[in-house]
């Protein structure tokens, strides 16, 4: 019997295919005497190749982005900075998140939250989608000290809210680190999968139930 829902943040709860290029424009127009000779839309399709979804840090981003159209190299640690205080300043959440995150409050479900990521950056995502209130464990992986998908952090999210494994959900986006990783630490899981991707062939593990938009978990409870 599932007795808490724990939730991955980027691409599950926080939307950010759609928050980031908001905020690159913004960036862009504020910054651009220093950028180089460069349009935005050339400059923002750039910066989403380099960062690749959250992968590349983006202190590696932005000195790439400045010598490839002959900005000023000492923009990097100010476009840096930039990042950290405003790229979550106007956070879109995902479609259905406050609605299902209320519903499961008003059913007595406690929630939870699991994502990889330095403390500072996803604070600040966390703040500016008013997740603090409505989670009861909240665990990012800088302050954490270990990474999806080693069982560690699902187990010690599960420890904090003194259930076993075996009655915790996890939603989340990335097969890998967040469907394979949850069911190696025992707990059930979905995968959040708004795009209709296939499941990579390389994956042992299965997925199981896909959700195409977060208001369908509810209707899960009832199979899984």
């Amino acid at each position: 019997m599932i007795k808490a829902v724990l939730f991955d943040l980027d691409e599950t709860l926080f939307d950010r295919s759609r928050t980031l290029p908001e905020f690159l424009a913004d960036q862009f127009t504020r910054f651009q005497p220093r950028l180089g000779e460069v349009s935005l839309e050339t400059w923002r399709s750039r910066f989403l190749r380099l960062d690749a979804k959250g992968q590349r840090h983006k202190s590696v981003v932005y000195p790439e982005l400045l010598s490839a159209f002959g900005g000023d190299p000492d923009a990097a640690p100010d476009l840096l900075e930039d990042y950290y205080q405003c790229s979550t300043a106007q956070a879109f959440e995902m479609p259905g998140m406050s609605n299902l995150l209320a519903d499961l409050r008003r059913s007595g479900m406690p929630c939870g939250l699991i994502t990889n990521g330095e403390t500072r950056l996803q604070s600040r995502t966390i703040a500016a989608l008013g997740l603090a209130d409505r989670m009861e464990v909240i665990l990012i992986s800088e302050a954490e000290g270990v990474r999806k998908p080693d069982p560690m952090i699902f187990h010690r999210a599960a420890e904090q809210l003194r259930l076993s494994p075996e009655a915790c959900l996890y939603v989340g986006d990335n097969p890998e680190a967040d469907v394979c990783g949850a069911l190696d630490a025992g707990l059930k899981a979905v995968w959040f999968n708004p795009s209709g991707q296939p499941w990579p062939d390389r994956l042992s593990r299965h997925a199981g139930p896909a959700l195409s938009a977060l208001p369908e978990l509810l209707d899960l409870f009832k199979i899984i």
